[in-house]
């Protein structure tokens, strides 16, 4: 399909679409010179004017059928936020509270808007397109570690969207997380939530209750190691003896003689009670080798996941297609034709 007959065709549907939502709506814009895809919107108590964005595309440029369902469900996803996303609660939990947050709603709400606009019936196809897209994504770059807690928000609108009902081609790895019992409880308020008001509720909460688990676990890995020191603090053998000779802390043998050279200068001070030397340090500390990885995550940062909108998988599947005159000055944007009258004097 030639990508002039794309553009056309996505700005067609999605005024039908717009159009027949059954509320007053305002403008319905389309910009096919961005470097990236999204939408800007502006609600009022009775109309909604919305600009859609996505990357500059050749009209001559040959796309497959694949990636023009998949630009039709990416639109019909960012109406859905011009229809039921309110921004002002999302504004300011991301204003009070950071980008983790911001992202937590995200990962919470894109479920929830794809949900009622199945629901409304605006879009007959959605559902399919929505699933399309989800699993183009995931099939393309697959999906996420469920101990990496940075993509949390990713998971969530992965997991949200498979209780939606969509058949997602990769299984379920909620119960996998270390988080899996706060993930849990979030997707599934999530799953019933009213309003982006409620779903921004839900992601403040679970973000305290994702740092309450990650300040928790480094708490116990703190206290292991104080404990690992030894019982008096200096690395003494297990009866509290301390031997004579320069080897301190090194076990006997049963009559008396300490382990190690013939002046009884042993070389593993700091040893546990089964003779057996540490590495080397002598302040009983435990050594990196001994200590098991942070596998809660608490010492790494939430932020730096992967882009929980599409936003960023459109941009990468229309990037081949651009022109190179668009990589030096943006054309105007061709989409349907305007059909002029002019009145001859």
């Amino acid at each position: 399909m030639l990508g002039l007959n794309v553009k056309r065709g996505v700005e067609t549907t999605l005024e039908r679409i717009f159009k027949s939502s059954g509320n007053e709506f305002g403008k319905l814009a389309f910009h096919w010179t961005g470097k990236t895809a999204g939408i800007n919107f502006q609600k009022t108590d009775w109309r909604t004017n919305a600009t859609l964005v996505f990357p500059a595309i050749d009209e001559n440029a040959n796309i497959d059928n694949a990636t023009f369902s998949n630009l039709i469900g990416y639109a019909i996803h960012e109406l859905g936020h011009a229809w039921y996303t309110d921004n002002r609660p999302w504004d300011k939990a991301r204003n009070e509270h950071g980008t983790f947050v911001n992202n937590l709603i995200n990962g919470l709400e894109d479920p929830r808007i794809e949900r009622l606009v199945i629901e409304s019936g605006r879009a007959p196809n959605s559902r399919a397109l929505f699933e399309n897209l989800l699993n183009s994504i995931l099939d393309k770059n697959g999906y996420v570690e469920p101990d990496d807690k940075r993509n949390i928000p990713f998971l969530l609108a992965v997991e949200g969207r498979r209780l939606n009902g969509y058949a997602v081609n990769v299984p379920s790895i909620t119960h996998l997380s270390p988080y899996a019992k706060h993930l849990t409880w979030a997707l599934k308020r999530a799953n019933t939530a009213k309003d982006t008001s409620a779903i921004v509720k839900i992601a403040i909460e679970l973000f305290k209750r994702l740092k309450e688990q990650d300040e928790q676990a480094k708490q116990e890995q703190d206290e292991g190691q104080g404990e690992g020191q030894g019982q008096d603090g200096e690395g003494q053998p297990s009866d509290g003896q301390p031997q004579d000779g320069q080897g301190q802390g090194q076990p006997t043998d049963g009559n008396g003689e300490a382990e190690g050279d013939a002046n009884g200068e042993g070389e593993g001070q700091g040893s546990p009670a089964d003779g057996k030397p540490t590495d080397g340090d002598s302040d009983g500390q435990p050594q990196e080798s001994d200590v098991e990885g942070d596998k809660s995550g608490s010492g790494k940062s939430f932020e730096g996941g992967r882009e929980v909108e599409p936003s960023e998988f459109i941009k990468d599947i229309l990037g081949k297609h651009s022109a190179l005159a668009d990589q030096h000055r943006p054309r105007p944007a061709i989409g349907h034709v305007d059909i002029a009258t002019f009145t001859w004097s």
